[in-house]
């Protein structure tokens, strides 16, 4: 935990459909990790927030199995349990709350659902009823980790294991020896399923009154952990009892009940399966094999490999399976259902009124200018207000441009004392916007000055190459009276073939760029109209080697060599490329889905465009025809044009590199700043509380905000010496702003990007998917990120939790089916 990281929870945005800034704020703090000294109910554990309680004892890192919560508002007894996987927005203490004792995997579509055959590990018990039913004193010898009251005088304790258990019967026999010894309510049965109250919540019970009473932390004590017999020992519970085994039937009975109901339980089954000419024969340990009755879906239609099991103490109703591929789909429910021995009628569940859904994009905060040096931020403003674009468009074209032309050749040490660390401001970016939006008009702009610096260099050349010929002309002249004089004298000199210095590419192969680079190993910038292009391109078979040039030149200090047969060979010793272009919404989602599904490499290729915006569309868009604030204008093309002169001449406290490079520090004010922020963004990195590409992505900041530092440093014509404190002060803004961008990017990985649950509102509300519509319909349906089985199924559940649908689970004989309705009130103003 960070001790001097100073979190404010009550600034934090917990929205329920964006859940990781809270698990990354939780991370990062040590609010989670209280420990008070006391058993009685004397202390004031408000504070705790059902995140902070959850994450302390499930931790904070998932991979696909998760905690299951539910919330309901009003009486608890009504409606169904709806279990979401957390991490998601609990901060709703106004609502009843609850949680499982287990971590859940998800079923075979991807959903997370409140089954015992879905838990993996048990990692609570509870005990209910203490203090009505149960006396407080039983536990003096066994404090609990929690208290909480969920009515008055009334309190579930709850044992946090030592490690999680993921023998389950263990945990479920537990809790009967718990039950049996009279420390919890007999109601409150099962181990491993059970659901339990969260402390910031409220019991909305209507004999309760109006307002709802809140429960209550009235313990908190995560440091008190148990292994089972420690619990055995401590709470003087009898040892499990072990049931004779029977000759001719190994399955141990369920206490109290009868062997002759298990006989009758089975002799249904059997007769049904008799019946419909499944059974083959008794395959002992209480296993009958038989014919599976959907045996039309095996390979083959292969007849082997079912069992029905008879009723033990562990699947008290009996056991199905099927070894074939479809098997997790059937369980004994299924089989029963199939034989007409369980009821079919539909079951349906509608949990509460719809809501209003979220924005299809995750929110990002707008551009602060204050954010930006003086050379770039007026200008910026003047632009965007002209052109009638978002702004951010314009500032990250301009960073580029002035990073480009600088290139490795003016850098920073990012340590104050290990110089073994350089860091150049040749950065690469984009932004994402639909077309239309003003994309191309804003790269045009703010890259008039790196143009004009190409347009001098090709005059420049044009000049030098028309003098090269001359003396050239001349040489030959020379060379032919030389050797006309039989070699007399000195043997004249060639004169040198002049270098075409070059800013920008557009269209080039990896070789073309290395020949350039060779001639401008300072750098250059590659632009792309639509970067997702180029990055598809690099990602397939055969353009390994061009995909490892763009990598290592992002740094600007790595090297390449080219060895072509009859073309020669050429060596970088050190060449510096980066890249700017757009995104078109659609494009780069897909591209980062297909990145992260492993369909693409996984290098951090995409992870080194880091100023890369997508703004939202301006909201009042004005027809603006007004003369161009000049003197921004010229600033702005003034900072970028000195800049080759400045890294041309010697800058003042810059150390001069054997290569020719120049780098600054940071004086002593900025460096303390720096080391501060470095290390909180250390310890954001090995959280665990962001996903990897996100992790990789902001790996990169280590970098960035050192670069944007001296960027900003470079460009006022005020500063001089090393980098101020200023400058980082607003780079590390900055890069705040350059992390919820990516932040919205990511979203579509990591499943919170609801623009498909809103395109899905959208035709449900025109009538588009009548009533009674399944997974597979919508499927069908072929509408934009809604054509896969993952996809439509999220955008099922998200409008589930909204309200916005019905859920209805059909059983008819086979595998359960779910359908779905528009919940009648659901309307356009909730969109």
């Amino acid at each position: 935990m960070m001790d001097d990281f100073d979190f404010d929870f009550d600034l934090m945005d917990w929205e329920d459909h964006y859940p990781e800034e809270a698990l990354e704020a939780l991370a990062r703090s040590d609010a989670a990790v209280r420990v008070y000294n006391s058993i009685q109910v004397t202390n004031d554990f408000s504070g705790v927030t059902n995140d902070e309680f959850l994450m302390t004892i499930f931790g904070h890192s998932f991979s696909t199995e998760h905690p299951l919560v539910c919330h309901k508002a009003g009486d608890p007894d009504q409606g169904g349990w709806r279990a979401v996987g957390w991490p998601s927005n609990t901060n709703q203490p106004d609502l009843n709350w609850y949680f499982l004792p287990s971590l859940y995997r998800p079923d075979e579509t991807g959903r997370y659902r409140a089954k015992k055959d879905l838990v993996t590990t048990v990692y609570v018990v509870m005990v209910d009823d203490v203090g009505t039913k149960v006396p407080f004193e039983k536990f003096e010898n066994c404090p609990p980790s929690w208290a909480i009251e969920t009515s008055p005088g009334n309190h579930q304790l709850g044992f946090i294991f030592a490690q999680p258990i993921s023998d389950l019967n263990l945990v479920d026999e537990l809790k009967e020896r718990l039950i049996e010894a009279g420390l919890c309510d007999p109601g409150a049965t099962g181990g491993t399923a059970r659901w339990m109250r969260l402390p910031a919540a409220v019991n909305g019970r209507p004999k309760y009154g109006d307002p709802s009473p809140p429960c209550q932390l009235k313990q908190w004590r995560p440091d008190l952990r148990y292994t089972i017999d420690e619990l055995y020992s401590k709470l003087h519970l009898s040892e499990p009892k072990q049931e004779p085994v029977t000759v001719g039937n190994c399955n141990p009975k369920i206490k109290d009940t009868p062997s002759i109901l298990f006989d009758e339980i089975s002799n249904e089954v059997i007769e049904a399966l008799k019946s419909k000419g499944l059974y083959k024969s008794y395959a002992g340990s209480g296993r009958h094999e038989i014919t599976c009755p959907w045996v039309k879906g095996h390979t083959d239609a292969k007849d082997s490999g079912t069992y029905y099991s008879e009723p033990s103490q562990e699947y008290p109703t009996g056991g199905f399976k099927c070894f074939h591929s479809h098997g997790s789909f059937f369980h004994i429910r299924q089989l029963k259902e199939y034989l007409g021995l369980v009821d079919s009628t539909p079951t349906t569940t509608i949990n509460k009124q719809p809501q209003k859904l979220p924005p299809a994009l995750r929110p990002v905060p707008a551009l602060d200018p204050l954010d930006l040096p003086i050379a770039i931020r007026d200008a910026a403003i003047d632009l965007a207000d002209r052109l009638q674009c978002p702004i951010d468009y314009l500032v990250v074209a301009m960073l580029s441009a002035a990073g480009a032309v600088l290139g490795n050749k003016v850098g920073i040490f990012p340590y104050a004392n290990d110089e073994s660390w350089d860091v150049y401001p040749a950065l690469w970016g984009g932004f994402v916007g639909d077309p239309g939006s003003k994309k191309s008009p804003s790269l045009q702009a703010a890259h008039v000055p790196l143009r004009h610096l190409e347009n001098l260099a090709s005059q420049k050349y044009a000049n030098d190459m028309q003098a090269f010929e001359i003396a050239m002309d001349q040489h030959d002249l020379a060379l032919a009276a030389w050797n006309k004089n039989k070699g007399v004298g000195l043997k004249p000199t060639a004169p040198v073939e002049p270098k075409r210095e070059r800013y920008i590419v557009h269209d080039s192969t990896y070789q073309a760029l290395g020949v350039i680079l060779a001639d401008n190993p300072r750098g250059i910038l590659a632009l792309a109209d639509e970067l997702s292009g180029l990055l598809q391109s690099l990602d397939t078979s055969g353009q390994e080697a061009a995909r490892g040039f763009y990598l290592t030149g992002w740094s600007g200090t790595g090297g390449y060599s080219f060895d072509r047969i009859g073309r020669g060979s050429i060596t970088l010793d050190r060449y510096c490329l980066s890249v700017f272009g757009g995104f078109q919404p659609d494009r780069i989602k897909a591209y980062v889905q297909l990145s992260q599904r492993g369909s693409s490499k996984n290098d951090g290729l995409l992870q080194r465009f880091q100023l890369l915006v997508w703004p939202d569309h301006l909201g009042n868009i004005k027809f603006v025809d007004r003369t161009p604030d000049q003197v921004a204008i010229d600033r702005y093309h003034k900072a970028v044009l000195s800049l080759p002169d400045l890294a041309a001449s010697t800058i003042v406290g810059a150390k001069r590199l054997p290569n020719d490079s120049q780098l600054l520090h940071f004086d002593p004010n900025a460096q303390q700043l720096f080391n501060n922020w470095f290390l909180q963004n250390e310890k954001m990195l090995i959280s665990g509380a962001i996903d990897s590409a996100r992790q990789s992505h902001f790996a990169k900041y280590r970098s960035l905000v050192p670069a944007l530092a001296l960027l900003f440093h470079l460009l006022d014509d005020s500063h001089s010496g090393p980098v101020c404190e200023a400058c980082l002060a607003q780079a590390i803004s900055f890069a705040e702003y350059l992390k919820k961008h990516a932040d919205r990017i990511y979203a579509s990985v990591s499943g919170h990007d609801h623009a498909a649950v809103r395109l899905l509102a959208e035709r449900l509300l025109d009538g588009q998917l009548t009533n009674g519509f399944t997974c597979r319909t919508l499927m069908l349906s072929g509408w934009s990120g809604l054509s896969t089985k993952e996809q439509a199924q999220a955008a099922i559940d998200a409008l589930i939790e909204f309200g916005w649908l019905i859920e209805t689970e059909i059983r008819s004989g086979g595998r359960p089916s779910l359908k779905y309705a528009l919940h009648q009130d659901a309307r356009n103003d909730l969109l």
